[in-house]
Formats: C-alpha cells, sequence, structure tokens
C-alpha cells in the first residue's frame, strides 16, 4: 500500500518538475507539456479502468 502511495507521489512531482523545467525555457512550453502530461495519465488511467471492468458491464 505504502509503495503504490509513494509511486504515485514521485510520479506527481516529477510530472509538475518537467513541466516547471519546461516553463523557465518558456512560459508557454510548461503550461502545453503540463496539458500534454495530463492528458497522457488520463488516457492510462482509462485504459486501466477499463481492464479492470468485468467483461459484460457497460457503464451505461
Amino acid at each position: 500500500m505504502l509503495i503504490n502511495i509513494l509511486t504515485l507521489l514521485v510520479g506527481i512531482v516529477g510530472a509538475a518538475l518537467v513541466a516547471y523545467g519546461a516553463w523557465l525555457v518558456l512560459p508557454a512550453a510548461g503550461y502545453i507539456t503540463g496539458g500534454t502530461l495530463c492528458l497522457v495519465w488520463s488516457c492510462l488511467v482509462s485504459r486501466a479502468a477499463a481492464r479492470r471492468q468485468p467483461a459484460g458491464e457497460g457503464g451505461s
């Protein structure tokens, strides 16, 4: 349980640092990087949730 929380926190901090570093180079690049990381995260979480859902159980 602790390793899962720690992994999530390290991932969030890493994403924030990447976006901040891009922002230091060019402010617009920081926002683009942050938005891209959010989109990638959303896609990965959606795929993981779809894999966990048993077959035949739709969301509707």
